[in-house]
């Protein structure tokens, strides 16, 4: 595949399919370069492959990273962009002609951003729920009264569940 360079972007480029391999940094770096990343968008332009037959979409391929010649992963970009892409996590990303644009202007869309407000947003959330799930299971825990013998015990109490441990185990 032979390297070209879309504006000051660096990238393999297949001359068959026009799709684009770019490897991690130079990807990372196009996502945080708000200018290069509108160069290389417009540069690339509206591909008419951005519109695929419903039987081109329909038919998945697992491509192999060409560095390392593994399987790489099919990923959502973004967690929510519509834009399947394959990703080697050691190497780079390769683009099916029209989805570089497609990512770029994802990107340029705040979408990242929303993503990551989202997932943050569901992390913190999920965090809170299990806080209450385990302060409720405490709470309900230290209320319950056990009887050991004649005398009344509380669960929370840690000698009555080692004694009771101790007898499950010997």
């Amino acid at each position: 595949m032979p390297g070209v360079r879309i504006g000051g972007t660096p990238m393999h480029q297949c001359p068959s399919c026009a799709g684009n391999w770019l490897d991690t940094e130079t990807f990372t770096q196009l996502c945080t370069n708000r200018e290069e990343r509108g160069s290389v968008a417009n540069l690339i332009g509206a591909s008419s492959a951005d519109s695929k037959s419903a039987a081109t979409l329909a038919a998945i391929h697992y491509l192999c990273c060409p560095r390392c010649k593994k399987t790489m992963n099919r990923t959502n970009f973004g967690h929510r962009s519509g834009v399947i892409i394959d990703v080697c996590k050691g190497h780079g990303a390769w683009f099916e002609a029209g989805e570089l644009r497609r990512v770029l202007l994802f990107v340029e869309s705040g979408g990242l951003e929303k993503a990551r407000a989202e997932d943050m947003r569901r992390q913190i959330e999920e965090s809170m729920q299990l806080q209450r799930a385990l302060h409720d299971a405490n709470a309900a825990t230290t209320s319950m009264k056990f009887y050991h013998g004649e005398r009344e015990t509380n669960a929370g109490d840690d000698s009555l569940l080692r004694r009771m441990l101790e007898q499950l185990l010997l």
